[in-house]
Order: C-alpha cells, then structure tokens, then sequence
C-alpha cells in the first residue's frame, strides 16, 4: 500500500514539473505572459515603493520569527524574495529601508541584501547596517520593536512577511493606526492570517505568500509557470473529488 502511494506521490510531481516546463516553454515561444489573476497586495507595491522614493519616506519590511535552518525556513525566505525583489528600488529613496526581524540569522541575510542593493548602485556610502535589525528575541519582544518602527521611522508601507504568531494582531493594529501608510501581512499561521484580516489593508493568504517572484517587478517565467501549473493541479483536485461524490451519490463506487 504504501509502495503504491508512493508512486502515486512521484507521478503527481512528475506531472507538475512538466506542466510548469510547458508553460514555461510555451510562454518563452509564443512570447505571451502568463496571465495571473490578481493579488491586490503585490499589485499595489509598487507604487507605493515609488511613492516612498518620491517623497523621501520609507519602506519597512519586516520577516517573521522563523529562524533559517528549521522547519519555518520557508517562510523566513519568503520575505527574504520579497526583500531582494524590492530593495534595489527603494535603496533609492532619501530613507532607505528598514527590515525589522526576530531571527538572529534572518536579520545577517537582511543586511546582505541590502549591501548588495547598495554595491549595484554604486552608492556603498550610503549604506547602513543598521537598516536591517533584530527587533526581537521573543514574539513580544519582536512586536513591540515592530511597532516602535512603524511610529519612529516615517513608514509610508510596511510588509510583514514571514512566520508571526498571535502577536501580529498587535503589528497589525499598530500599523493600521499609521496615517497614509499601508500595511500589507503575509504569513504561514492560519490563525496569524485570520488576525491579520480584519487590520491589515492586504493580506496573503495561503500560497499568495510565496508567489512574489512572479507578481513583483515583472515577474519571473518560471515562477508564473509554477503558479500557472498549481491553478492547474488545484483544478484536476476540485474535479475528482467533485467526481468522486458524484459516484459515490450514484452508487458506482464505494468511497471509505
């Protein structure tokens, strides 16, 4: 049984891997983006990373607790994306960005991408390491450095992607008492999510988390053929269960 699981298990990743080089190949040849539906947090990044350049203020990106090396490293290098993605753009700006984070390591990793933000722009004198920071040891610890950011360092946009507890109710509640300036929360806790939604201006939830490599500056072929390749997946999903009820209501099979 589990022998037979298992190559159930490996013929669905075969499956995806050849659905998202498909796509992949057949976006590079016909020269078509992907089309992906809309995510409003990542869609409205961008401007206000311009607008923080515009009017000097900053962008604050904060990156959860989760610690590089345990099972919360994917999240951890969610944000760390994210970070790479946009701080060449906002390293432009009068106030270059703060990354706040409770990890000792995650904060290391913040301000290599900063420096190497700064080293491409040619403007190393202009770096800070202090732009990226352990906030933090403890959730609370963490949230009240988040928020002591969010009122002391003329945020215009504040991203909070990562691994958050509980306390992200705090962040959030902070953050949305912030005049003009937009809180946008990712994370891995469903219930963290569920804090999130009622303060946050946007939150991403479930896989939108990780997906913005193909929504930010551009995006990425590959990671918009992934993302094309789990719509798919998720669809054939939704359809065999649908089909599987169906049998079952008729009769035709017998589900246990």
């Amino acid at each position: 049984m589990n022998d037979y699981l298992g190559l159930i298990g490996f013929g669905v990743a075969a499956f995806a891997v050849m659905l998202i080089f498909l796509f992949w190949f057949w976006a590079k040849q016909t020269g078509n983006p992907p089309v992906l539906r809309d995510v409003g947090a990542y869609k409205d990044l961008p401007q206000r990373i311009g607008e923080a350049v515009e009017n000097g203020k900053r962008i604050h990106v904060s990156l959860g607790s989760g610690a590089i090396g345990t099972q919360k490293t994917t999240a951890a290098l969610a944000g760390l994306t994210v970070l790479d993605i946009i701080a060449e753009s906002a390293t432009l700006s009068d106030l270059p960005p703060v990354i706040t984070t409770g990890d000792g390591s995650s904060a290391f990793l913040a301000q290599d991408a900063l420096r190497r933000a700064y080293t491409q722009l040619n403007a190393m004198d202009r770096y800070d390491h202090l732009g990226g920071r352990m906030a933090g040891a403890t959730p609370l610890s963490y949230a009240a450095g988040v928020m002591s950011t969010f009122s002391d360092e003329n945020v215009t946009a504040s991203l909070l992607i990562g691994t958050f507890g509980n306390e992200v109710a705090l962040m959030a509640d902070a953050g949305s008492r912030q005049e003009d300036a937009q809180l946008i929360i990712g994370t891995d806790d469903v219930q963290a999510q569920a804090a999130a939604y009622v303060s946050a201006d946007n939150v991403l939830i479930g896989e939108d988390v990780y997906a913005s490599g193909a929504y930010l500056v551009g995006g990425k072929p590959f990671h918009k053929a992934s993302l094309q390749a789990q719509d798919v997946l998720r669809l054939l999903v939704i359809v065999a269960i649908l089909g599987g009820v169906a049998l079952k209501l008729i009769g035709v099979v017998v589900i246990p």
